[in-house]
């Protein structure tokens, strides 16, 4: 038989009848595995890891935001025969406790961004609604994630400066399934789209955060006329107390001749019946995912999730002020830079409460409410 154990068959927790290394589907855009970040006043590390199973590889990432500049790492290889290693290049994940502890290790690397922190769980994880996409009747995307607010607490080196990371707000997110952006594109195409297929997304806010009694997260994606397309959040507070959020009003201010969010105003809706109301600032450095090398992030013009050889390592730094509004990866043409996605933010509630919000935002075409067009 054409399969491989690993030691996770031990465990009696299949869901299919194959070894975990062989995924229910043999879609090459089947992935799995994890987007980490932690942040202070003016420092912004992410990191990520991922198994693509049906394409042999495991890649990772690790990027700092800092001084309007980003500086990145990536890493490719083989997955078989070390399935079960989680770790690539100088990537490395430890699961320290399930659902508690997460061990993130970037070791010594060309682009001299280096760490070994712990992320401690602040609240029980958030597991999001299934997230399903059609184009012409073929699903092209079909996946699940968790999310989950941490503390981060180790040490970081960069460009040879080391410093203490002690309590930093932090986020970590789990997710897999079929997801479209990553392996080689699959081009799909028709001339006959169902309406449910064709909703446009032009708002993206996906924000984990927390302030000093509570942690909280919402995710809500809008239409070019601001009609919420989905909304989902809850609140987890250190009584012990959840409430479930049931809607955002915001009021965002951007920098001038960019789409990048420099503050603004949050109203969240729960269901106690409550309106609970933030200022947002931002404060630091944000950082673009394709530095990770998402979204044709490699130096190959691919994404995640593409064979590159048994072991392979890259790097780049580069500008990441505004002034740099169409900011990215050098290699990445102007045309399909995203610029910045992942907004350090300082989070403050009306009643003088203080913490941090990680705010993953994109806007994507006219969105006339906020001047874009």
């Amino acid at each position: 038989m054409n399969m491989r154990l690993s030691p996770f068959d031990d465990y009696p927790f299949h869901q299919a009848p194959t070894p975990f290394a062989t995924v229910y589907t043999s879609d090459a855009h089947y992935n799995d595995g994890y987007f980490c970040a932690f942040y202070a006043a003016e420092w912004y590390f992410c990191t990520g890891l991922r198994l693509h199973p049906n394409v042999n590889v495991i890649d990772g990432w690790a990027t700092v935001a800092h001084a309007h500049r980003q500086t990145s790492v990536r890493a490719s290889r083989a997955l078989h025969p070390r399935y079960d290693d989680l770790a690539v290049g100088p990537i490395r994940y430890e699961i320290v406790e399930p659902m508690r502890k997460l061990r993130l290790i970037a070791g010594d690397n060309p682009a001299g961004v280096a760490f070994d922190v712990v992320l401690e769980a602040q609240a029980p994880p958030v597991i999001e609604d299934r997230y399903q996409h059609f184009k012409y009747g073929a699903v092209v995307n079909d996946l699940i994630r968790y999310t989950q607010i941490c503390r981060a607490t180790g040490h970081a080196r960069v460009a040879g400066e080391s410093f203490a990371i002690d309590g930093w707000h932090g986020m970590r997110d789990h997710s897999w399934g079929v997801r479209s952006s990553m392996a080689v594109p699959t081009g799909i195409k028709g001339v006959d789209r169902l309406d449910a297929e064709s909703v446009r997304r032009a708002l993206r806010m996906w924000v984990p955060f927390q302030v000093e009694d509570h942690c909280g997260f919402y995710n809500t994606h809008e239409a070019p006329d601001g009609t919420p397309i989905d909304f989902e959040g809850r609140l987890d507070y250190a009584d012990g107390r959840s409430v479930h959020l049931t809607a955002v009003r915001h009021e965002l201010d951007y920098i001038p001749g960019t789409r990048w969010p420099r503050g603004g105003t949050l109203e969240l809706d729960g269901d106690d019946g409550e309106t609970r109301r933030y200022t947002l600032e931002l404060r630091g450095t944000p950082a673009d995912v394709q530095g990770g090398g998402y979204y044709r992030g490699w130096r190959d013009g691919l994404s995640a999730g593409v064979y590159r050889g048994a072991e392979v390592v890259e790097h780049d730094s580069y500008d990441a002020s505004p002034a740099a509004a169409a900011g990215g990866p050098p290699h990445v043409p102007v045309e399909h830079r995203l610029g910045p996605t992942e907004f350090p933010m300082v989070m403050v509630e009306a009643n003088g409460a203080r913490g941090m919000a990680h705010f993953e935002h994109t806007m994507n075409g006219p969105y006339p409410r906020y001047g874009f067009e």
